[in-house]
């Protein structure tokens, strides 16, 4: 079978069902239908599908505005900012962790935190280090109304105004959010530094490649000509078709605890990889659990319901020798196995398309709409229905 770049298949006891799973979709034009943007790879109607596919090309669209975000970096940087704090929930802001705990602090890079949390004594933390002065809080949400997002903007935004004053506060914010909403109001209102929108076409959790990622990759002091360019060399190639067809093929087989085992330095995307495959699947009844951060266990007392897939980095030895070790037993246990290797970590730009794409092609085998979020959607009016009630009643509904 033709490998995907750069990964090792050890296949095991799904070698048979993978094999004809890649003749069918090849014989289907599967990746060709997808590239085409046709809604009928996943649902007869085009509602929440046709509208939802712009990560497909965005890594393309994105290289000639790089240009631009990095001017922006450099502008902070000429006006004393050091530090830049994230304030977001979700696909807003697991892309940009990614990139700030794999990469560490960059050479004439911004320090970049992400704050997404509402704890008290989370939010305590985050701040307690930085000068206002120096800080650039950068808020980010698709929808601009996100409940937890905007309190922490009025929260941030409050001591920012009580120490610099309320005429120079918004200098110190940006927003990267769609166009038209709640918070690019806020934006104009406040008197943001500056307002990134994003493309409507792409969901939060596909949003890595976009504004939403490189945003702050730019403030880290990132190329982002090199990110992009990795992402559409994925994009060209059959891999992350490949690896959707295994996920999905395993899922169907009854092996759908995908089980990640991260290099400690990419422990980050391992979390990045759940909430995308977590959230895009699940429906219907049908779905792929992500397993990540588990402790390691023998070999032998792993189930017949797992599918391994190792995210390693490229080196002579082995700098991930616990993993490499399990790996092995895995393998010889007869346990489907998949390796990932970085060359270096620009191919975090790569492994976003990949497993956008790869989660994309598992639904499709799946038979559900990894686009639509109904549960997020739930939860969010939830979330506000909470709110309301607290300011009218001054207090939170009993639980039941």
């Amino acid at each position: 079978m033709t490998a995907v770049r750069r990964a090792e298949l050890h296949l095991g006891p799904l070698r048979a069902a993978v094999e004809q799973a890649f003749a069918r979709a090849d014989e289907a034009g599967l990746l060709r239908r997808i590239r085409a943007r046709d809604h009928r790879v996943w649902k007869p109607e085009p509602a929440e599908v046709s509208d939802r596919l712009g990560w497909l090309d965005i890594a393309a669209r994105m290289e000639p505005q790089a240009a631009e975000l990095e001017r922006f970096a450099a502008a902070l940087r000429g006006a004393g900012y050091t530090d830049v704090l994230l304030l977001g929930m979700g696909g807003s802001s697991l892309a940009p962790e990614v990139l700030a705990r794999t990469f560490g602090p960059q050479p004439g890079g911004l320090r970049l935190a992400v704050l997404d949390s509402t704890d008290p004594r989370a939010v305590a933390a985050r701040l307690a280090p930085l000068d206002l002065r120096a800080t650039l809080f950068l808020v980010s949400t698709k929808s601009g109304g996100t409940v937890e997002t905007i309190s922490l903007f009025k929260y941030c935004y409050n001591l920012a105004a009580a120490e610099l004053g309320r005429e120079a506060a918004g200098e110190h914010f940006a927003a990267i959010t769609d166009p038209g909403s709640g918070l690019a109001e806020l934006a104009a209102q406040y008197r943001f530094r500056r307002t990134f929108l994003g493309d409507p076409t792409i969901g939060g959790r596909y949003s890595a490649l976009s504004v939403f990622g490189l945003v702050p990759a730019a403030l880290l002091g990132l190329d982002l000509r090199a990110l992009l360019r990795r992402a559409q060399q994925a994009a060209a190639a059959a891999a992350a078709g490949q690896l959707g067809i295994i996920l999905g093929t395993a899922a169907l087989a009854g092996r759908d605890k995908l089980t990640l085992l991260c290099a400690a330095e990419l422990a980050s995307l391992g979390d990045w990889v759940e909430q995308l495959i977590a959230e895009s699947t699940g429906k219907e009844g049908r779905g792929i659990l992500p397993v990540v951060g588990e402790p390691p266990g023998p070999a032998g007392e792993y189930g017949a319901d797992r599918l391994f897939v190792r995210l390693r980095r490229g080196a002579d030895p082995d700098p991930d020798p616990a993993n490499a070790a399990l790996a092995a037993e895995l393998r010889a246990a007869g346990h489907p196995l998949v390796t990932l290797t970085l060359d270096d970590h620009y191919d975090l730009g790569a492994q976003f398309f990949l497993w956008e794409l790869a989660t994309a092609v598992a639904g499709a085998l799946l038979g559900v709409n990894p686009f639509d979020q109904p549960d997020v959607e739930a939860a969010k009016v939830r979330a506000q229905r909470m709110v309301a009630a607290y300011r009218a009643a001054g207090s939170l509904p009993a639980e039941q």
